[in-house]
């Protein structure tokens, strides 16, 4: 069996030659460009998929947005000073603005100033929400997935859910905290704003030719639980109901911790769960994963991207993937990944090595 194959076999309920292996190799390869280091055979979308074949690993993320947003009324404007963007959004019912600081060394970017913390600031993203006309973008969907052939399969991302949307993007934790206490009415508003502006994404994904959805939410337990039980859970219920009502599977992006909120995840009827991160940087051990996950989510992850970078070695990650073949191999329902991303300074080698385990061990 391809890459391809043995994915989509897991996603059925089948069981592949052996785990699939599939990793998010977006964050090494960004710091590679950072440093005008990325091999001329690996440049492009072609060269980025050439990266997997040649290191043994299946290729599901090089991000196929299901949609591209423009807005009536809403003027954006950004500004540099050094590694610091600030950007503006300038609305006829006011202003919001937020910052993001710059890292080098870790080849990222972090919020300094989210924009909404105030009552004022909820009504100007509902208003930039409503103003938002999303455009489907099937044709990088459909030229990636020709490019990818049997080695794996592009993932096609909906926008973030409301909660998390406000978690990453708008208001971060404390904000949102804040405004959950003080303005609770607005706050609902708000989230039924952004879950209105993902209509066209998700009625577009239910046409396109593909066979899972995933929902690229970033959730982590010790944040996320309660919020998902008040806010998000029905969201995801009605979700992933008109998606399976399509014909797809539907997944949704879990790197942090995992207890707690893995099994509401299960609950909503969620087909797999991706980025599952275990220890050693996680909150549960490989062997426990699927006690607390119950038996019928498929679970996609295993090696945290720690993993990949000094002080691990080799020995540590045949290790890790001696341990999550021994104990999800046999059961399966799970695909191997890393969890959630190769950073940049990790060692391609070892890419390579859990992918030749997979045949020593599962062969």
């Amino acid at each position: 069996m391809n890459f391809r194959q043995r994915l989509l076999a897991v996603l059925n309920g089948q069981r592949p030659d052996i785990m699939p292996w599939f990793a998010d190799l977006t964050y090494w390869y960004h710091g590679q460009e950072l440093k005008a280091a990325v091999p001329a055979e690996y440049e492009g979308d072609e060269g980025f998929i050439k990266l997997h074949v040649d290191h043994n690993v299946g290729y599901y993320l090089g991000y196929v947005w299901a949609t591209t947003n423009t807005y009536e009324n809403v003027e954006i404007t950004t500004e540099q000073d050094g590694h610091l963007t600030t950007t503006r959004w300038h609305t006829p019912v006011g202003e919001i603005r937020g910052q993001q600081k710059f890292l080098p060394k870790t080849a990222s970017s972090a919020p300094v100033k989210f924009p909404v913390a105030t009552t004022d600031d909820l009504r100007v993203l509902r208003y930039i929400a409503d103003a938002t006309h999303s455009t489907p973008d099937y044709e990088r969907f459909e030229k990636l997935n020709r490019l990818a052939n049997g080695h794996g399969h592009p993932t096609v991302l909906p926008p973030r859910s409301p909660v998390s949307q406000m978690l990453a993007e708008w208001s971060g934790v404390m904000n949102f905290a804040y405004l959950e206490a003080d303005a609770p009415e607005e706050l609902k508003l708000t989230l039924e704003a952004l879950g209105r502006a993902a209509d066209v994404a998700y009625d577009a994904m239910s046409s396109w030719d593909t066979p899972y959805v995933e929902l690229p939410d970033n959730l982590t337990g010790e944040v996320m639980t309660p919020w998902f039980k008040r806010y998000q859970f029905d969201y995801y219920v009605r979700r992933i109901e008109q998606l399976h009502e399509a014909g797809k599977q539907v997944g949704a992006h879990l790197d942090g911790t995992v207890r707690g909120i893995l099994p509401l995840l299960a609950e909503t009827g969620l087909d797999f769960v991706e980025a599952i991160t275990p220890k050693p940087t996680g909150d549960v051990g490989v062997e426990d994963l699927r006690e607390v996950a119950g038996p019928d989510i498929i679970l996609f992850g295993g090696i945290p991207g720690a993993m990949f970078a000094p002080p691990f070695s080799a020995d540590d990650m045949r290790r890790q993937v001696e341990l999550v073949v021994e104990h999800h191999w046999e059961y399966g329902r799970f695909i191997l990944g890393v969890a959630d991303q190769v950073p940049p300074d990790g060692d391609m080698s070892l890419v390579r090595l859990v992918g030749d385990l997979c045949e020593q061990l599962c062969g």
